[in-house]
């Protein structure tokens, strides 16, 4: 009892703040900028490069922002365990670049991020099973033509599980906590591009040999449409290997870009 007093008046108030802090900058920098960024500043000239009209209702961005908040309660509650966890030195989480050196401190990043993406689709695919979609997936498929906010728009076991690729990183490689925050950063605004319900990357970037290894808004789009295929994050790789990209992807990309250079876009 007096180790739950000494927890919940001492650990609980030192770790609340910096998880505040955080989970909020990431969500106003990531939602909120592109949002602002693509809805408002570059509106104008995205027009064209609308996927599916029409843009949706006040009602659903109200809905995102409420389901927004509880994931951020969630992930500010989780935050807490494992920043408390972190303490008695279960993670690998560092603070001293000297520790593994610079080389490792950016290769961690892209490897972290290749970890997430089989981590994203592995998870995303399986909440598509017909026996957890309603508890876990649904939430945020009733955003059907996304926005920004759709980003964070979950049910609270969703939120759990999203969040859970942090704490099992850090169990499984080292890496430097800025290092962390930059993931963290990528992921968030990966995130919200991807719902942003505009096509942002150029003519020809879905069929290049290269380029076309990276996810598109079209990608993302096409799974919140028709609530199939399509479940990488990052990466298209999963999707072909596994043979669950939506076999029109390309030709669909292909008329959004070609609509938005017609009508003077890139």
């Amino acid at each position: 009892m007096d180790a739950f007093a000494d927890w919940f008046t001492q650990t609980l108030p030192r770790h609340i703040g910096p998880s505040l802090e955080l989970e909020l900058i990431r969500y106003g920098a990531g939602t909120l900028g592109v949002f602002f960024v693509v809805w408002v500043l570059l509106s104008p000239w995205l027009k064209s490069r609308k996927i599916r009209p029409p843009t949706p209702r006040r009602r659903q961005i109200a809905l995102e922002l409420l389901n927004s908040f509880k994931s951020i309660c969630v992930y500010i509650a989780l935050d807490i365990v494992v920043f408390d966890i972190a303490e008695v030195g279960v993670f690998q989480k560092y603070n001293d670049v000297a520790q593994y050196g610079w080389l490792w401190f950016w290769a961690s990043i892209p490897v972290a991020i290749v970890l997430h993406d089989a981590y994203f689709y592995w998870m995303h695919r399986a909440m598509h099973h017909p026996k957890l979609y309603k508890i876990f997936h649904l939430t945020h498929h009733r955003s059907h033509n996304p926005t920004p906010f759709t980003a964070y728009s979950f049910a609270a076991p969703e939120a759990a599980v999203q969040y859970a690729f942090v704490p099992l990183l850090l169990l499984v490689m080292p890496i430097h906590s800025v290092a962390l925050l930059i993931v963290l950063a990528i992921m968030i605004l990966k995130n919200a591009v991807g719902h942003c319900g505009y096509e942002l990357f150029p003519r020809g970037f879905a069929e290049h040999p290269v380029w076309g290894q990276f996810t598109t808004v079209t990608h993302h789009d096409m799974h919140h449409e028709r609530a199939r295929g399509n479940y990488g994050f990052y990466f298209t790789w999963w999707d072909r290997w596994m043979g669950t990209e939506q076999a029109d992807y390309q030709a669909r990309f292909a008329r959004v870009t070609q609509a938005g250079s017609e009508n003077g876009g890139s």
